[in-house]
């Protein structure tokens, strides 16, 4: 966590060790939390297909030429 608080801030790790709080921890932690969550949601769009909707999606793309 501190290498990427280091990175975000575009600090040294020792700099960030030195003068970070609770607070910039907690606006990581949210920040890390929300980006996982919104990429949760993307990738599960792509499962709401059922096995016939994507065999059919499978044939259209083998059958062109």
């Amino acid at each position: 966590m501190l290498d990427a608080l280091a990175e975000r801030y575009n600090k040294l790790p020792s700099e960030v060790l030195d003068k970070a709080d609770t607070l910039d921890l907690w606006v990581y932690d949210v920040a890390i939390s929300y980006r996982t969550y919104k990429q949760g949601g993307e990738e599960e769009k792509g499962k709401k297909l059922d096995q016939k909707s994507l065999q059919d999606l499978m044939d259209s793309v083998r059958n062109r030429k």
